[in-house]
């Protein structure tokens, strides 16, 4: 499987196409979204779905500003679900698929890095 370079249209215009920075953004997401996953994982299996709710929204922020959609929309659900206390037994579910995705994302965030 070939891996595709993300576009990183909105963060290009934003940084003039720096590379440095763009460079720079890249390796804060691949430091700090692994750490912030393992603690939504860790909320969501003890059931602190208020923690997982906001733990959610922090992550879908770095996914979003990287222009990861899928993966800024399911945990978008985890969030909405969690902080509304709604379809709590959807939670799991929402995390599996993120998880599904979450070890191609990242390398394609590593190989766009590799790209710039």
């Amino acid at each position: 499987m070939t891996i595709s370079t993300l576009p990183l249209t909105d963060l290009r215009e934003s940084f003039d196409n720096d590379a440095a920075i763009l460079g720079s953004i890249l390796d804060m997401f691949l430091v700090e979204v692994p750490q912030d996953c393992l603690l939504l994982q860790q909320n969501i299996k003890n059931g602190d779905y208020h923690a997982a709710g906001l733990q959610a929204h922090k992550v879908k922020s770095s996914y979003r500003t990287l222009g990861i959609n899928d993966m800024a929309s399911i945990l978008q659900k985890i969030e909405d679900n969690a902080k509304n206390n709604e379809n709590i037994d959807l939670i799991p579910e929402l995390l599996s698929q993120f998880n599904d995705k979450y070890e191609e994302v990242n390398n394609q965030v590593a190989y766009t890095k590799e790209q710039l």
